[in-house]
């Protein structure tokens, strides 16, 4: 152990370069004392064998402890105060009262009333109603647009297949065309109504053409009558449908003529209609051009267009189907959180304010009084657990291996001089502290409650002396240190005397040691008698 070490390099004993030479030659003195005085040597050689020193093991307590000064604190300490400005109505204890966690300690009176509370509650609950609504919106906009953007896909996406196919074109020209024909052959009429100038013959003749018209139009009926129930594939159905088809169409040309011929319009009616054939007569122009196109087909021009407005289409509705534009959610969101955290503040306000204590403990500072105005940072109250006593202790920085969570202390307090309290260290800080010119090791000791029994509650700040007890041996077999022969890491033997004084060397199990005494846990035995070089014992 390096204890021995120290102990030995303060009494110039040891040679880090020779400890084993040295000790040799010291066991070579005891050898050669002996030999010389049984072989009835010189007086020199009596005056050697008297330089060497020899002791006894003996029984006895070893303890090893380090001192220090220490000072009570508590083992757990609050100091409160009110989180708002306002005024201290009232204190619910005084100096040196204990309380409980929970207990209402102080009362504070602010600046909001409860009418102002109420309605500054009541405008951010609104707040966060408008927050709320303008988020829904934006995904329910995000929603409807996204649904419009579809629709709009699907239309391009037909267009595009209609003019991609030629007979569906052609098709749809071609009655368009019919219709535009049909439609100018209207207008024609109309206009030749309004401007007939036909004799009373023509009139006549007309007329005969109407009443032979109706008669083929009834007998086409009555031939069809019978057929019309049957299925649309019966030919003979078809056939007279067809005849029928015809007769009518004959039928509303001779009244149409008739009309014609018979009355003639005013200059307002025959402006109206020569409108209405012009306008007719355009749309077939526009109808015929159709379909020419139709019969050509679709251009590439055309096509690439239409493909165009799809591709615009999709993407528009790709960039809406992911809903809400983020940033625009994001922003609602930070304006929701926003109003939701002012609602909270709201909810927290009150008109009187309670001050809780969080811990169990006696009230060890108050610093401020009823009535007094109090700030939000003012901390004016201080609960301290006493039940548990506590030192705060610092040891010099020399007796470092000699301390350790766990290890036992004795205190020693000024105002209780006849007291020994017993307890452990529970924590070593880390790092040094520097108090002058001197370096020293923080430390921590819990008291053991049930090793005392007054007082029960030690004021804090009250001084100690500190033992810290590193090691404890009690009736141990205890020799000198200067015994020690140590022959390497944690290796011990001592040089014994036996009953015919020649020393033998013998290994032996060392325990704790200080500057004086080893402890032997095994090896050697109380009463037997080992050297110690030139060095006096007692």
């Amino acid at each position: 152990m390096h204890r021995l070490r120290d102990f030995l390099k303060k009494k110039k004993l040891w040679n880090l370069k020779g400890l084993f030479i040295a000790l040799v030659a010291i066991g070579g003195l005891g050898w050669g004392g002996y030999y010389l005085v049984k072989a009835g040597s010189t007086p020199e050689a009596s005056a050697a064998e008297a330089a060497v020193q020899t002791a006894v093991a003996r029984r006895g307590d070893l303890i090893i402890y380090a001192s220090a000064s220490g000072a009570v604190v508590a083992s757990a300490e609050v100091t409160l105060g009110f989180e708002e400005y306002g005024t201290l109505s009232e204190l619910g204890f005084d100096l040196g009262d204990e309380v409980q966690a929970g207990d209402v300690l102080a009362l504070l009176d602010t600046e909001d009333t409860p009418e102002a509370i109420a309605a500054e509650v009541a405008q951010a609950q609104l707040d966060v109603l408008e927050a709320q609504k303008t988020l829904d919106d934006l995904y329910k906009n995000a929603d409807k647009e996204a649904a419009l953007a579809l629709i709009a896909v699907e239309d391009a996406q037909a267009a595009l297949e209609d003019l991609l196919n030629s007979d569906t074109q052609q098709a749809e020209a071609w009655q368009a065309l019919v219709a535009a024909q049909e439609a100018v052959s209207d207008a024609q009429r109309s206009y030749t109504y309004t401007q007939s100038t036909a004799s009373q013959a023509d009139i006549d003749a007309a007329w005969a053409q109407v009443v032979l018209a109706e008669d083929a139009l009834e007998r086409a009926q009555e031939n069809y009558a019978p057929y019309s129930g049957r299925d649309d594939s019966d030919l003979t159905k078809a056939n007279f449908r067809a005849q029928l088809s015809a007769a009518q169409q004959s039928y509303d040309e001779a009244v149409r003529d008739y009309n014609a011929m018979n009355s003639t319009g005013s200059d307002a009616d025959q402006s109206v209609a020569a409108a209405e054939l012009a306008t007719a007569q355009a749309q077939l122009a526009d109808a015929e051009r159709a379909w020419e196109r139709a019969k050509a087909g679709p251009s590439a021009g055309e096509i690439a267009l239409a493909e165009a407005e799809l591709s615009l289409a999709q993407a528009e509705w790709e960039r809406l189907s992911d809903g809400a534009d983020p940033e625009d959610v994001a922003f609602a969101l930070a304006e929701l959180a926003n109003v939701q955290a002012n609602l909270n503040l709201a909810l927290e306000k009150q008109a009187v304010v309670k001050l809780v204590s969080p811990i169990a403990g006696t009230i060890v500072e108050i610093s401020a009084e009823v009535g007094e105005t109090l700030t939000a940072d003012t901390k004016f109250i201080t609960v301290a657990d006493l039940n548990q006593p506590r030192l705060e202790v610092y040891l010099d920085e020399t007796d470092i291996e000699n301390v350790s969570v766990g290890y036992e202390v004795e205190v020693i307090f000024d105002a209780f001089p006849d007291d020994i309290f017993i307890g452990h260290v529970i924590e070593v800080d880390p790092s040094l502290y520097e108090s002058g010119n001197i370096t020293t090791i923080k430390t921590l000791v819990e008291l053991d409650v049930e090793s005392f029994s007054k007082p029960r509650s030690l004021p804090i700040g009250l001084n100690a002396a500190v033992d810290v007890i590193g090691g404890r041996a009690e009736n141990a077999v205890l020799i000198p240190v200067e015994a020690l022969r140590e022959l390497g890491p944690d290796e011990y033997a001592v040089f014994v005397v036996t009953g015919d004084n020649e020393p033998k060397l013998r290994m032996v199990e060392v325990g704790i040691m200080d500057y004086t005494s080893a402890e032997i846990i095994s090896g050697l035995e109380a009463g037997e008698i080992v050297t110690t070089g030139i060095v006096a014992t007692e």
